[in-house]
């Protein structure tokens, strides 16, 4: 290790390099790209790697950016700007610290433990470059060049390791370079955008989308057209939002920039906090605009803050809407725009007697404040030879080519009998039966050992694997039967999983999916899938919420896939971990629309007094204050609207929230009107059950905002 002398950043560069950025417009991708660190809106803690001078450069912002350490480091076999998957490349650009992985990695390979790197970032995406797996680590012996990670020493990573917390920024660049003038301006320009773009949103307005390059940003992070049809709905349900930045941080990459802040959401649906990334490239018009967007949820103290008084929104809400006026429209929970991997978050669901006067505490999610570790832990490994988590890894830095099987011999078809093989690496011994000689003749000659040719290598590749779940998914969701078909069960947990701590039976496994299959109506929602391949062997990881006639399970549901010599690929074991993944907004999303349809025809009947529509909207068993079953509810109405019928209902401020047996709980506020001229408003809680063909309330409460006040409901 060198330890430099804590100097300022135009020293802490150890060899002449370029001084001009090549800079790289719309998807052209860069080679040998010299880095600027541009210390004006640098973040506490940065690295930048030097793939020409071999030099990992850990610096700390200390006006201005300082070298703490320095150390000798190794990255790619090859040179340039890794593309796609295997190519030995390094890859070039400005991307940040996921999480540690600090058990179960090869120490020849990766000295014990590793920092992993968002690889690809939306950028990456948008250009087409292909692979996974870049990380930080060690070597457990040389420093030898790596697979596309980069490496520093064992006694470097140990001390520099526990300052690579999460969202450390990591520039990789052929070279480093100081910034020229006209970075800073750019730079500027893209923190007061930044702004911007948070009031316009708090503001809920359409300048919004303006900020966006909507087909880069649907090929990057997310279909655009459907994200800006989520906000607008959103704009129209939502009463308040309030974005709160702390400060921006800005980083150029080779023909984009990054800027980010830690920050808090809070709006009358829910409230969360993390770190907010915008990526940013230059249009034919020569504007930035944003390309990509990532949000990670974190406990960054912002929400504390809040509370104590202590932080002032940077952009507050200044147009006023009627959204709280109108009718139900089907809601859809807003932030994250990407589902992010669950962090362990706690959560604290709405409860009736917060709303006492009408005092309505919206849903809070809250990140757990350590994402260092991986909070979603492989349950198993693959029913193989190969064990996930040791030795070759199936990342791209540690993915080896898988071996070629050594060639047997094998004995021509004299009648001998066939040579016992033994091992890989033993030799190979035959014994054969005393030869018969012929009365004639010469002796024939013993048969020469011929080499067999080996049988071509079964390998399976990401993207069929990809293709093959997205089936399996599809089969499950619209619950057809041939999802049976994607289970080898002859072959179904054949070989033992070494270190798993459950898997599932065959017979558990085709239990589970005949009764799902069978049910009258199934709700399936998934994340993406987390996919690893290698060789004829392929493991799917997706985090999964099922909702069913008998409840609602979710987890993370572990499929191990293997590529036969014909080029099938089946289900060869299967593991489901219940857990709370957080797919809430998800199934909300899918049953919202129809909850919105039925709550509104619900309205208008009963507004309208329609006893007998009226009452198709509840559930056989229902409860309606202290009243029980439809025949007790039907005659409270009876009466009621023989002295005086409903003038008006509205709704306002609706909140959608499932529970753990897939109902929805829908509580809104409702101003009330009838004949007589008496009014009243509360708060309406209802919990609805699907029965299979609509949405029903199950049960129906009801707050006045006063006490005392009239009970016409």
């Amino acid at each position: 290790m060198r330890r430099p002398d804590r100097n300022s950043f135009g020293r802490a560069i150890i060899a002449p390099i370029l001084a001009v950025l090549l800079f790289c417009p719309g998807l052209a991708l860069c080679d040998d790209w010299a880095a600027p660190l541009n210390d004006t809106a640098a973040p506490p803690r940065l690295v930048g790697v030097d793939k020409k001078n071999r030099t990992f450069n850990f610096f700390e912002k200390k006006s201005p950016l300082k070298l703490r350490y320095s150390y000798p480091c190794v990255t790619g076999q090859l040179r340039g700007d890794k593309t796609r998957i295997n190519d030995l490349r390094t890859p070039e650009g400005v991307y940040f610290v996921e999480y540690k992985i600090a058990s179960g990695l090869d120490f020849r390979e990766y000295g014990g433990v590793a920092y992993t790197l968002n690889y690809p970032n939306p950028v990456d995406r948008l250009r087409g470059k292909t692979g996974h797996g870049i990380w930080i680590h060690s070597k457990g012996f040389e420093l030898a060049p790596t697979r596309g990670c980069v490496a520093i020493g064992l006694k470097d990573i140990a001390e520099v390791g526990p300052l690579l917390s999460p969202g450390t920024a990591v520039v990789v660049g052929e070279e480093l370079r100081e910034p020229d003038g006209d970075g800073d301006e750019t730079l500027n320009n893209l923190k007061e955008k930044m702004r911007s773009w948070s009031e316009a949103w708090s503001n809920r307005s359409p300048e919004l989308f303006k900020y966006y390059d909507p087909a880069a940003y649907t090929l990057a992070t997310e279909n655009f057209a459907s994200f800006r049809l989520n906000k607008e709905r959103l704009f129209k349900i939502l009463s308040f939002i309030k974005i709160f930045n702390r400060e921006i941080h800005a980083l150029e990459g080779p023909g984009y920039w990054v800027t980010w802040a830690e920050q808090l959401y809070t709006a009358s649906n829910l409230s969360t906090e993390g770190v907010r990334r915008l990526y940013w490239q230059k249009g034919d018009d020569g504007d930035f605009r944003i390309v990509g967007m990532e949000w990670i949820p974190r406990d960054v103290g912002m929400r504390a803050e809040l509370k104590q008084g202590k932080l002032v929104a940077e952009a507050a809400r200044t147009v006023a809407t009627d959204a709280a006026s109108e009718a139900p429209v089907a809601p859809r929970l807003d932030m994250p725009e990407q589902a992010p991997e669950k962090t362990g978050a706690s959560r604290e669901r709405i409860q009736g007697n917060l709303f006492a006067g009408l005092n309505i505490s919206a849903e809070k999610l809250a990140a757990a404040s350590e994402p260092l570790v991986p909070k979603k832990r492989p349950r198993g490994v693959p029913p193989d030879e190969i064990e996930w988590g040791k030795g070759k890894k199936m990342n791209d830095e540690g993915a080896d080519t898988p071996r070629s099987p050594a060639p047997h011999l094998i004995l021509q078809d004299t009648g001998r009998k066939p040579a016992s093989a033994s091992s890989e690496n033993s030799e190979q011994r035959a014994t054969a039966e005393p030869a018969t000689v012929a009365p004639e003749g010469p002796k024939p000659e013993a048969p020469k050992p011929v080499a067999a040719e080996p049988e071509p290598e079964i390998i399976m590749e990401e993207k069929e694997l990809a293709a093959k779940f997205d089936a399996w998914l599809d089969a499950y969701t619209s619950k057809d039967h041939a999802l049976l078909e994607f289970y080898d069960f002859q072959n179904f947990n054949s070989r033992p999983i070494p270190g798993a701590t459950r898997r599932l039976s065959p017979l558990s496994v085709k239990q589970r999916l005949n009764a799902d299959l069978k049910a009258p109506w199934l709700f399936v929602v998934a994340n993406p899938p987390k996919i690893d391949v290698k060789g004829s062997l392929g493991k799917s990881e997706a985090e999964m919420m099922i909702v069913g006639p008998q409840g609602a399970r979710e987890g993370l549901q572990s499929l191990w896939w293997r590529k036969n010599a014909k080029g099938e690929i089946n289900v060869i074991s299967a593991d489901f971990s219940p857990s709370d993944v957080d797919l809430d907004s998800r199934y909300l999303e899918l049953v919202s629309r129809d909850i919105g349809k039925m709550l509104e025809g619900w309205r208008l009947a009963w507004e309208q007094a329609r006893l007998d529509d009226y009452m198709s909207y509840y559930a056989p068993n229902a409860t309606q204050s202290k009243r029980s079953g439809l025949k007790s509810i039907r005659r409270n109405k009876e009466l009621l609207w023989d002295k005086v019928k409903p003038a008006y209902i509205q709704f306002s401020g609706m909140r959608f929230s499932p529970d753990k047996k897939g109902y929805i709980r829908a509580d809104m506020n409702q101003a009330y009107a009838d004949s007589s001229g008496k009014k009243d408003k509360g708060l309406k809680t209802l919990i609805l059950k699907y029965d299979g063909h609509r949405w029903l309330i199950q049960r129906e409460d009801w707050i006045a905002e006063k006490p005392g006040a009239a009970t016409t409901n």
